[in-house]
């Protein structure tokens, strides 16, 4: 199929929305390890982990350093974390579905500013195992501040967003029936918020692909990193993917399963 001029445009979009995320997640992977070490996240050079050098502008292009050096730092040979390579790897790929499932359209950024967001607390949460109220408060206000620039009608966007809120309403009953039952925690506070965040974005039916997404990518990490069953898993990453899936990929699956009655 020959290309035409909207074709082109997407794809030159997608290209650099990649390089974005990859900055993005680099950016962001180097602020959450800081913060997790009690170092300001704002200030100073890059530096190596393992001997401290300052890190020149060859050894911090997204992906590209890290392959080339093969994980290794060029000063001491010390083992790069693996999870800058992810952290890059995950922004290029989330602003890069985004940009496939929208094109150039305005409400792409709502998405793409969602997307970091959702990257931001993915990293916190698996780096502290906590989800900050303070990005969840960003999610919320980013939604609103584009129902506003969209223009969207305020009265079927409210009752959509309620609609979508039952997803998580009924699974918090769940799981305060499933805590007074077994005596601990099932799960944690910071992903039931997430999920509630989530469902000013997403329709019930894609905020419920989402989870179930979640749940299976979940299950699949455990058992390919060997968890056990009472060993704590940071939620918010899978959450994340799961919603991710249902925006960018969701829209036939949800029409073919109704299309089943």
């Amino acid at each position: 199929m020959p290309w035409n001029e909207n074709m082109v445009i997407t794809a030159y979009l997608c290209l650099w929305l990649a390089v974005l995320g990859a900055v993005l997640g680099s950016f962001l992977d180097c602020a959450v390890s800081r913060r997790a070490a009690g170092e300001p996240w704002h200030r100073g050079r890059s530096r190596c982990t393992a001997c401290g050098h300052p890190l020149g502008a060859r050894d911090l292009v997204p992906v590209f350093s890290y392959l080339l050096r093969r994980g290794r730092c060029r000063f001491c040979g010390g083992k790069i974390p693996s999870e800058c390579l992810l952290a890059e790897l995950a922004g290029a790929g989330m602003f890069l579905c985004l940009g496939l499932r929208f094109g150039p359209r305005p409400a792409l950024g709502q998405w793409l500013v969602w997307a970091g967001l959702l990257l931001a607390l993915s990293l916190t949460d698996a780096a502290e195992r906590i989800i900050p109220d303070s990005l969840l408060l960003a999610l919320a206000a980013n939604r609103l501040l584009w129902l506003a620039l969209l223009r969207e009608r305020p009265v079927e966007a409210a009752l959509e967003i309620l609609m979508a809120c039952t997803v998580p309403a009924v699974l918090l009953a769940l799981v305060l029936a499933a805590e007074k039952l077994l005596g601990r925690e099932v799960m944690g506070g910071g992903d039931l918020k997430l999920l509630f965040s989530l469902a000013l974005y997403m329709s019930w039916a894609e905020l419920l692909l989402g989870l179930l997404l979640s749940c299976l990518l979940g299950l699949l990490w455990a058992a390919l990193a060997g968890r056990r069953g009472d060993a704590a898993v940071p939620f918010g990453p899978f959450l994340a993917a799961g919603a991710l899936s249902a925006v960018c990929f969701g829209g036939p699956v949800i029409r073919w399963y109704f299309g089943l009655f």
